[in-house]
């Protein structure tokens, strides 16, 4: 008896996986099927803003106007529309560093209470005119450009399988003429019926 006992004992510290640091995002990292995971978020994130870069829209201002564009990316920007309760700086500190870090773009965060959303384009549209009617010699930080997002989620199940598919959205939008320069989507679909490490 007490053989079995401790040979159960040792199975069972076998099968527990004792806490260790990993790699945020990295190929360690639980994924979940009822929940958008750090590694969807980072993997979106780092895809959209290399697209947005690659782009060229930034390097033509530039070329341009002989500086490097404003662009208004406001906290509250990027709109999660999931059942899943993201910590938006794990999505936008990650944008704001790359944005910051890239030397071509200049990173407002703030600008006459508007709030950068697609959704304000009548209260962007004011903003930008009283910023240029009152727009000194030496010039202001009125924006060039805005930039915003949304996420949305559709989820499924057919027996014990779970599905669920998530759309991240950006959108990047000229000031002086509300037209939209650039979007990108990236999209994320995962299936299991658990949770599961490493996939």
């Amino acid at each position: 008896m007490r053989i079995l006992l401790a040979a159960l004992s040792i199975t069972l510290l076998a099968a527990c996986t004792p806490a260790h640091r990993i790699d945020t995002g990295g190929p360690e990292s639980i994924t979940t099927t009822s929940q958008i995971d750090i590694q969807d978020v980072q993997d979106a994130s780092a895809s959209m803003i290399e697209s947005l870069l690659r782009s060229g829209h930034f390097q033509q201002f530039a070329a341009t106007h002989g500086r490097p564009p404003i662009l208004l990316f406001k906290d509250g920007a990027i709109v999660n529309d999931t059942t899943t309760r993201l910590s938006m700086p794990l999505l936008t500190g990650d944008i704001k560093a790359e944005l910051v870090n890239s030397g071509v773009v200049q990173l407002a965060t703030t600008y006459a209470g508007v709030s950068g959303r697609v959704q304000d384009q009548d209260a962007a549209a004011h903003a930008r005119r009283q910023a240029l009617r009152s727009q000194s010699p030496e010039g202001d930080a009125t924006p060039d450009f805005s930039l915003t997002g949304t996420i949305v989620e559709h989820s499924s199940r057919a027996g014990n399988t779970h599905q669920l598919d998530v759309q991240f959205q950006m959108t990047l939008t000229n000031w002086s003429n509300s037209l939209a320069q650039w979007t990108d989507t990236k999209k994320v679909s995962k299936q299991g019926d658990k949770p599961a490490v490493g996939l």
